[in-house]
């Protein structure tokens, strides 16, 4: 076997095409550095300006309806909205929608009596605004259970047809009932009231009744909204207050004495110390909301899933991975300033750019490159030989068929494997040289389930590791190709397309909300399982393309298990023709 692979090896580096490789990994190196212009990512610090600590302080404490912590704590309170939105006057949330839909009928039944009756235009008047009233209470309700715009949490979920349907209704009674009554359109109201109660009013009810609503227990509701000792809403609290202390401390250290005022060392604590007021704050926010979306979750099935509209392109694996996120921050008492996100090609994953995003960035491009030479490469190994004649004088040598098969398979993958090291430690070092080393450590979630801290160049290995898996699959499809057709050319061009499909089809077929959640293919990097699929926000076309995506269901068991039977299937099948296929 040793022997086999050696000698594949050799042709291989005898080949032009190892060469042309290198070539292009240098311009790619050089291109890499002028169009790689990720979104930085912004931290929550504020930018505090001041000549004396006083100055600073005032920013952030100027008055009951102004400064930095006036709008901080606002924000605290805004985030428990949605959690007290499932508890209105001891009802939940659907009883409060179904109570303002009822007001609306009772004003539309007023209305629509008045019209057939003799009351006064005024009379009517009055009505219609009760009525219009009503219905545009209702769908505030509606509006703010689904998508509370000050957080982004999410309260009630619907699906698009759903939602639309509410819309369309409730734009047209909207649109025809808001018109001043007198006598000579007193009957068109009449009539449009029939109209709407013979066409309309089953689907607009229908349409309510169709929401789904999560269920939050009163455990969590008293988490977010008590301030009794224990619960979330406490402990940041608490946190908060004791850097305010911190704060008040230094400041009337400030005001008794001038030189103290004045020193660089206060103001840089007393910025310091807000900016940990801010982010503190910041980090129990994303809790709350990472939580209410996890639990909107939890009560659609997947199919739902893949239909909702109003979840800002959320899956549920990723919401689940920002809540584990933000519980691991608030329990460890970090903030987000703390840690670097994963690598990603949209957001970098500290506040400036850095080498393991730069080589992160390279080697997602060379890794088309790569993953085209290998299947090209172990196209060419059986049906290219074979249609040479070289491969009759390989098969008269001592070596059975199955080694030969395997040899050339653990060839291609060897040879790309030394590739993608040398890729990545020259891109490490291009990266290095152009933008520095310095990070923070990267706090990510594993499969969804578990927070994990590492340093930026072992997330660098794993994706070196994810990408060797990757290949391996296609490097296994194309073998078997080879042993199945005669001509590599045709085997290559069927892998190539296989190929291009199969890194488009996410481009052009609507990212996680689609049925690419139950493509085989789709579920075939480990690394996206790391969470860098949580902060590929850019919409540009590289990200889009590049970006590490994460389906609906997708795990690690589940992802572990696509790439082993690609890999079994398609090898046990094309060692076993390869056996009788006549050479």
């Amino acid at each position: 076997m040793f022997k086999v692979v050696s000698a594949e090896m050799k042709k291989m580096v005898s080949k032009p095409g190892i060469y042309v490789l290198a070539i292009l990994l240098a311009l790619i190196l050089v291109l890499g550095v002028f169009i790689y212009k990720p979104t930085v990512y912004q931290d929550t610090s504020q930018n505090i300006q001041g000549e004396t600590v006083l100055d600073i302080y005032n920013q952030f404490d100027g008055g009951s309806n102004a400064g930095i912590k006036y709008s901080v704590d606002d924000n605290i309170v805004k985030a428990s909205i949605p959690v007290t939105l499932y508890r209105i006057n001891g009802s939940s949330y659907k009883d409060y929608i179904n109570e303002l839909y009822s007001k609306f009928e009772t004003n539309f039944s007023a209305f629509r009596n008045c019209a057939y009756d003799s009351s006064s235009s005024n009379t009517i008047n009055t009505n219609r605004t009760n009525l219009l009233q009503s219905l545009t209470d209702l769908n505030y309700a509606i509006n703010t259970g689904i998508n509370n715009a000050q957080n982004g949490a999410y309260t009630i979920l619907t699906t698009n047809s759903n939602f639309d349907t509410f819309e369309e209704y409730y734009d047209y009674v909207y649109d025809n009932f808001d018109v001043s009554v007198n006598e000579s359109n007193r009957t068109i109201i009449a009539e449009m009231c029939k109209e709407y109660e013979d066409n309309f009013k089953e689907k607009f009810v229908g349409s309510i009744n169709n929401f789904k609503y999560p269920t939050i227990s009163d455990d969590f509701i008293k988490d977010y909204s008590s301030n009794a000792e224990g619960t979330k809403y406490f402990i940041i609290n608490s946190r908060m207050q004791d850097i305010l202390a911190d704060i008040y401390e230094l400041r009337d250290s400030a005001q008794s004495d001038s030189d103290t005022n004045q020193s660089i060392s206060s103001k840089d604590e007393m910025t310091r110390l807000i900016n940990l007021y801010v982010n503190t704050a910041s980090t129990f926010i994303n809790l709350v909301n990472y939580e209410l979306l996890s639990n909107a979750f939890s009560v659609v099935n997947t199919n739902d899933q893949l239909d909702l509209m109003y979840l800002n392109n959320q899956s549920e694996y990723n919401s689940n991975s920002l809540l584990i996120r933000y519980t691991y921050l608030f329990e460890n008492e970090k903030t987000e300033n703390d840690f670097a996100h994963p690598l990603t090609i949209g957001v970098t994953s500290n506040h400036e750019i850095n080498a393991y995003d730069y080589a992160y960035f390279i080697l997602k491009l060379f890794s088309f490159i790569i993953i085209v030479y290998a299947v090209m490469t172990a196209c060419h190994s059986i049906a290219g030989e074979i249609k040479e004649g070289s491969m009759r004088y390989l098969a008269i040598r001592p070596v059975g068929r199955t080694k030969l098969f395997f040899g050339k398979l653990l060839a291609v993958l060897m040879m790309s494997i030394i590739m993608i090291v040398f890729s990545a430690i020259v891109a490490l070092c291009v990266g290095g040289t152009v933008y520095g080393f310095d990070s923070l450590t990267i706090l990510t979630i594993f499969n969804g389930s578990t927070a994990i801290t590492m340093h930026p160049i072992v997330m660098l290995l794993i994706y070196l590791v994810s990408l060797f898996f990757e290949l391996a699959v296609y490097a296994s499809i194309a073998m078997l190709l080879s042993c199945l057709f005669k001509s590599d050319l045709f085997a290559v061009t069927i892998m190539l397309v296989l190929y291009l499909l199969n890194t488009l089809l996410p481009v052009f077929a609507g990212g996680i909300n689609s049925w690419l959640a139950y493509y085989p293919f789709s579920h075939i990097s480990i690394y996206s399982l790391f969470g860098s699929s949580n902060y590929a926000l850019s919409d540009n076309f590289l990200n889009i393309l590049l970006g590490a995506k994460v389906y609906a269901g997708t795990n690690i068991g589940l992802t572990v298990c696509v790439i082993l039977l690609f890999i079994i299937i398609a090898n046990v099948i094309g060692s076993i023709i390869f056996k009788k296929k006549e050479l």
